[in-house]
């Protein structure tokens, strides 16, 4: 009897062990979040369940220098992780193996110099992934590669000089792509091929001298372009054709000397366009023409001497007009 009651024990107790998982290995940043989460006390006897309920999982500031493979084993239904505002350099390949619900990444703020192949391999399900403000010289290819849910690409403040072609293909629910304050040069033709779906693109802040013919063919839901302080000269007539759903087209604070006569042809549902601080001396006669739906436009801070009587002719819906700070001695009756 009694080793009946002895193994009858000895069988509970290793189905007790079997129902807990020991994270006490795991990264101590990691430990400690999950540990906060489930508001328990004792690594080493966690609630797989418990583990699994896990929705989201807070690391921002809390200096974390590098991750573990197996940090976030078991995680299954996270769905949003925070990795923001740490002192990561680099991201283990597989760290994020088996977030299939992961819907949200956020690793802005750290020092990440590059990103691994595959680093990103499984997260069918994410739909926003923000690396912000790190020193990211270089995308390999294929990075985001499986990422078809993604719809928010937030990539701004790195040192990024060039775009890989073939960087964001399968990307076609993107909506947002940011690119805000590299030092990016040059736009690839085709670079963007492919992303139907994109409604706004931001490429304010970089070093671009001129934009390739053809760079944002296929773009036609979008709504936004940010192309603000570069060092645009000029703009290729046809560069923004096809962009019939463009809402805002921000131009400013380039280097822009002249506007080619048709270059804004397919803009009809144009509502803001943004010339300020710029070099215009002149605007070519129907150079706006068919922008009926213009309601701002700004042409201050530039070199304009003088304007003609029919500059602005058919702009019906025009509700601001910013022509200050230019060298206009009198204004056409």
């Amino acid at each position: 009897m009694r080793n009946i009651v002895a193994l009858t024990a000895l069988v509970l107790c290793a189905a007790s062990q079997a129902q807990t998982v020991d994270i006490c290995d795991r990264t101590p940043q990691v430990r400690d979040a999950i540990l906060e989460v489930l508001d328990a006390d004792d690594c080493a006897t966690v609630d797989p369940e418990g583990l699994a309920s896990i929705e989201t999982l807070d690391l921002q500031s809390r200096q974390l220098t590098a991750l573990r493979a197996g940090d976030f084993d078991g995680l299954t239904g996270l769905t949003t992780l925070r990795l923001d505002r740490n002192p990561l350099t680099t991201l283990p390949a597989g760290a994020f193996g088996g977030l299939t619900k992961l819907e949200g990444l956020f690793c802005s703020g750290n020092r990440l110099r590059t990103l691994p192949a595959g680093v990103f391999d499984g997260l069918t399900g994410l739909t926003t992934l923000r690396l912000d403000n790190n020193r990211l010289t270089t995308l390999p290819d294929g990075v985001f590669d499986g990422l078809t849910g993604l719809r928010t690409l937030g990539l701004n403040e790195n040192q990024l000089t060039t775009l890989p072609l073939g960087v964001f293909d399968g990307l076609t629910k993107l909506e947002a792509l940011s690119l805000f304050s590299n030092q990016l040069t040059i736009l690839p033709a085709g670079v963007f091929d492919g992303l139907t779906s994109l409604l706004g693109l931001d490429l304010a802040r970089n070093r671009l001298t001129t934009l390739p013919l053809g760079v944002f063919d296929g773009l036609t839901k979008l709504e936004w372009l940010h192309l603000s302080s570069n060092e645009l000269t000029t703009l290729p007539v046809g560069v923004f054709d096809g962009l019939t759903d463009l809402r805002t087209l921000g131009l400013q604070e380039n280097q822009l000397t002249t506007l080619p006569y048709g270059v804004f042809d397919d803009l009809t549902r144009l509502r803001t366009l943004y010339l300020n601080d710029n070099q215009l001396t002149a605007l070519p006669a129907g150079v706006f023409d068919g922008l009926t739906d213009l309601q701002f436009l700004h042409l201050n801070d530039n070199r304009l001497t003088t304007l003609r009587a029919s500059a602005f002719d058919g702009l019906t819906s025009l509700g601001q007009l910013w022509l200050n700070d230019n060298r206009l001695t009198t204004l056409p009756a």
